[in-house]
């Protein structure tokens, strides 16, 4: 589940020469692709906030964090630079340790909403959802938005990353403490939920989207097999969304006409 410092450099000039713009997750849930014309959109996510994810290795003289350029934020802001006209954001799911950096959580926290990143809730413990008591399960996700809401108040999204990506299903007797937690006479609305995997995601103008139960592909290697990334951007080869750069019109093909869900957006078939 981890991606070396150079497998993730090579991943995004890939997307970069391949047509993948990168969209915020908040934005696809609410079903505004933002993408240019003749691009694909693409999301990037990262959980458990890991220490790789944004590794600190101290303060300027400003008292600014100084981002180690070999951890994943590193990394993306040497891309950004690299190529000023490339859209680059991600969304970091952290858990109670936040970035595990106890000195700098903070002003980390703060430096990725300000810097065009987003941050979302992966439970206090990296909870077993689906094999935990219902009152463990509200208090493990209010525990985490309670600390967002400390720390970059109206700032983070309401989303969860699962754990595990459990429940498995949408029926599990916990899976509504997921969207609706209450604790401590306070109450907890989550917009989204992502699973661990495996296929791409629908569009997000399709019938069958489901923001509250997303699935999720995985990057790591294996030979072109079981999901890997080779075979899911083999996959997107076949059946890519493709932009037409207009964010308030959905262009599709006269036979996907009945899939496409009520909006007020205009839709143009061919």
């Amino acid at each position: 589940y981890n991606r070396t410092p150079e497998a993730f450099k090579k991943d995004l000039e890939f997307y970069y020469e391949n047509g993948y713009e990168m969209i915020r997750l908040e934005d696809y849930i609410n079903g505004k692709v933002t993408a240019g014309y003749g691009k694909s959109p693409i999301i990037l996510t990262f959980d458990d906030g890991n220490e790789d994810n944004i590794r600190v290795t101290g303060l300027d003289d400003n008292g600014n964090i100084i981002i180690d350029e070999n951890s994943a934020v590193g990394i993306l802001e040497q891309f950004k630079k690299k190529y000023p006209d490339y859209h680059v954001t991600a969304t970091f799911f952290v858990t109670g340790a936040l970035f595990n950096q106890p000195e700098y959580n903070e002003k980390i926290l703060n430096w990725l909403v300000d810097n065009g990143y987003d941050v979302g809730n992966h439970t206090k413990t990296h909870l077993n959802i689906g094999n935990s008591k219902a009152s463990q399960v509200q208090y493990e996700i209010a525990y985490v938005y309670k600390q967002l809401d400390n720390i970059i108040p109206n700032k983070y999204v309401k989303i969860i990353a699962l754990p595990f990506g459990s429940p498995y299903v949408k029926t599990h007797e916990n899976f509504k403490y997921v969207l609706n937690t209450t604790y401590n006479n306070k109450t907890y609305e989550t917009e989204a939920a992502l699973r661990v995997g495996w296929e791409p995601e629908v569009s997000c103008f399709s019938k069958d989207f489901d923001k509250t139960f997303l699935k999720r592909c995985r990057a790591y290697d294996n030979n072109g097999k079981e999901f890997d990334i080779e075979m899911i951007l083999k996959m997107l080869d076949r059946s890519r969304y493709v932009s037409d750069g207009d964010a308030n019109t959905i262009v599709a093909s006269s036979n996907q006409e009945d899939n496409i869900i009520t909006t007020d957006k205009e839709i143009i078939l061919y």
